[in-house]
């Protein structure tokens, strides 16, 4: 067995473990990615996510969109999520980046679709990162925004106490997101299920943006 193959072995059975635990403590991840996904799609053109974190969310795109570009500052998690993608056997279409998610390296409204989940609480400054996704993404585009349910976050912050640590949580959830696209004429439709809570919205026209500058 190679290196590389040992590695993806044991980088699956520490996803499975961290899983289980989640599931003690009432949180299904495959249920949650079932939900958010069933309320996402479909996920058009080119994708970006940010925040790749170990890959789940992004396997689970990659079934359904074209092709991905997905972005994290850590590189360690990356390579995890790498490995986790890889016994897919959809990688082909994905690109993974390591960058700041407050200073995106792409021109204005560079992708169709611009995602991410269970992120945006770890971030020191959200609306910067939201304000960069919202530049990139095209007229028309969609947006899918998605973070624990308050609910959610009560699993989390007893998952984190039981392993001797705090879990950060995102003030306000993602009320303050939807409000923000809404005053710039944005269509959203936010909704929650099994711990998460998610915000899609499709970004208004060309002409409709113009207006708003």
């Amino acid at each position: 067995m190679s290196q590389l193959q040992t590695e993806t072995i044991r980088n699956q059975r520490a996803l499975k473990q961290r899983e289980a635990l989640f599931r003690r403590f009432g949180y299904d991840s495959a249920a949650s990615l079932k939900f958010i996904l069933a309320q996402a799609l479909p996920l058009p053109g080119h994708v970006l996510e940010i925040g790749t974190g170990k890959g789940r969310f992004l396997a689970a795109m990659a079934k359904h969109a074209e092709r991905i570009t997905t972005l994290d500052v850590d590189a360690d998690q990356q390579r995890a999520a790498k490995l986790h993608v890889s016994r897919t056997r959809v990688g082909r279409q994905i690109r993974f980046i390591a960058h700041d998610a407050e200073h995106l390296p792409w021109a204005d409204a560079s992708f169709d679709t611009v995602a991410s989940m269970n992120t945006f609480h770890h971030l020191e400054r959200p609306m910067r990162v939201f304000q960069e996704m919202l530049r990139v993404l095209k007229p028309g585009g969609k947006f899918v925004l998605c973070d624990f349910s308050p609910r959610g976050f009560q699993i989390f912050d007893r998952i984190h106490r039981f392993e001797g640590g705090t879990h950060p949580r995102l003030k306000n959830g993602l009320a303050d997101f939807a409000h923000h696209m809404r005053h710039l004429g944005w269509k959203t439709k936010r909704s929650k299920g099994c711990n998460q809570e998610l915000l899609v919205a499709t970004a208004p026209s060309a002409q409709r943006k113009k207006i708003q500058k």
